[in-house]
């Protein structure tokens, strides 16, 4: 079977599958690959009617318009005659963008059901997709390589250059006899920059039907200005997101396939990190204020990076080094993510993706670091314990922030003197087994510290 590059392996994507139902998976497969070479070859054959059928229509709405309109002068005016002619184009494009958005679609879920069920029989193509784009159904191994939208120079765009520009150049032609035929309307000093305003602005148009219409189930149309907006500034995001996406909703039913509770885990981590998480849409104004304080010596500098905005530095930016371009992007993105996940599904997979230790993604895999094996529901102190070591990456004991987060949890109620002595207990254990760095006489100061 495929081993995953990480350790639970492909039962971890298929908990329900069992080998003694491998030739119904074996039927469903050959069902699917049909499916998948008939949605092809449906597409093939749309794309070349439609060349011919675009070609002959705007060839007869551009040589018919003159006789149209003097056949109807007494009837009819021929601006109207003019605007009928372009609906006719602009309806029949807008038809056929959707149409061929909807059979790119079509094909793209197709060839993602025969890569799952390629997958369950057990077949990978491994290094062969040194040889095949890993982006084609012959040599991916993840479904969600398949875009639904892989690129305005790929076969998927190929009917919409036909389309667009065939009805752009008859919006054109149709838009100069318009313009010519209504000189009151607009003055002559206008006359070229409308022609090309019209010509344009339906292209545009035509773009953006077609780009909508194959946004994948998270996307928006805000993510991709932001994708763009990424690849300006040089700090260019994950590429596949989906994917991303997946990974981490997969981590968050893992995370509950070990019936680990995270109820007291959350409470501590909007506690610690966002108290204003369910005030806000993954921006706080607040906090950008205190940093720009900080930034003037005006206040101590502080963190001011919102739960959202942490969860999209884990995800979706690679380089963490380039701090200013990375905060701007945070805070691009974090409405977006407010947009499409429910603040209860945020807070799951934070839980269950972002950082706690070096190279240790997951609360899962925190508590199997720090205690050997998960631990299915946190007390106070093993909440508290975790959240405080995300994102230490050098895996020391900051005593000071510990001590006032504490002091602070204590005053609210959240923690009693028997959880901070737990707590205690914690910290003195881990870095007895070397999980944390510091010397005894940070311990005795925490210890001090907590119990004052």
């Amino acid at each position: 079977m495929i081993e995953e590059d990480y350790k639970h392996g492909w039962r971890q994507h298929f908990p329900t599958y069992h080998f003694h139902d491998r030739d119904i998976a074996l039927e469903e497969y050959k069902v699917a690959a049909k499916n998948l070479e008939s949605e092809e070859r449906v597409f093939l054959n749309a794309s070349n009617v439609t060349l011919v059928t675009s070609a002959a229509l705007g060839s007869l709405l551009v040589g018919s318009s003159s006789q149209l309109i003097s056949v109807f002068n007494d009837i009819i005016p021929p601006y109207i005659i003019s605007i009928i002619l372009l609906s006719i184009i602009v309806g029949f494009s807008f038809i056929s963008l959707k149409y061929f958005s909807d059979r790119q679609r079509a094909i793209v879920l197709a060839g993602r059901k025969v890569i799952i069920l390629r997958r369950m029989l057990g077949l990978s193509y491994g290094q062969v997709q040194l040889l095949l784009p890993n982006w084609r159904v012959e040599g991916a191994d993840q479904p969600l390589a398949l875009k639904l939208f892989p690129g305005w120079l790929t076969y998927a765009a190929y009917p919409f250059w036909i389309i667009s520009i065939i009805s752009s150049s008859v919006v054109l032609f149709l838009s100069a006899y318009f313009v010519k035929q209504n000189p009151d309307v607009i003055s002559q000093d206008f006359y070229l920059t409308s022609i090309l305003s019209m010509g344009i602005t339906w292209f545009v148009s035509s773009m953006l039907i077609f780009r909508v219409s194959l946004l994948d189930t998270h996307e928006t149309t805000r993510l991709i200005f932001y994708k763009q907006l990424s690849r300006i500034i040089g700090l260019p995001l994950t590429q596949n997101i989906e994917y991303i996406i997946y990974r981490a909703k997969l981590a968050c039913y893992e995370t509950d396939r070990l019936k680990v509770t995270t109820t007291n885990i959350k409470k501590f981590l909007i506690f610690i990190e966002d108290k204003d998480f369910h005030s806000h849409s993954g921006i706080s104004y607040k906090s950008l204020v205190r940093i720009l304080l900080g930034l003037m010596r005006i206040k101590p500098k502080s963190g001011g990076s919102t739960i959202v905005q942490q969860l999209t530095r884990t995800l979706f930016i690679q380089d963490l080094r380039k701090t200013k371009r990375r905060k701007l992007i945070e805070l691009s993105l974090a409405p977006w993510i407010t947009s499409v996940f429910s603040k209860e599904i945020i807070l799951d997979i934070y839980i269950s993706s972002v950082r706690f230790e070096h190279k240790c993604f997951g609360v899962v895999e925190a508590m199997e670091h720090f205690w050997g094996e998960p631990v299915t529901n946190a007390t106070n102190a093993q909440a508290f314990f975790l959240i405080e070591r995300v994102s230490n990456i050098r895996s020391k004991l900051l005593v000071n922030k510990i001590i006032e987060t504490a002091r602070s949890a204590r005053e609210q109620g959240m923690m009693d003197q028997s959880d901070l002595k737990s707590l205690i207990d914690l910290y003195t254990e881990a870095v007895q087994d070397k999980k944390i760095i510091s010397t005894q006489a940070d311990l005795l100061k925490l210890e001090v510290g907590i119990n004052a």
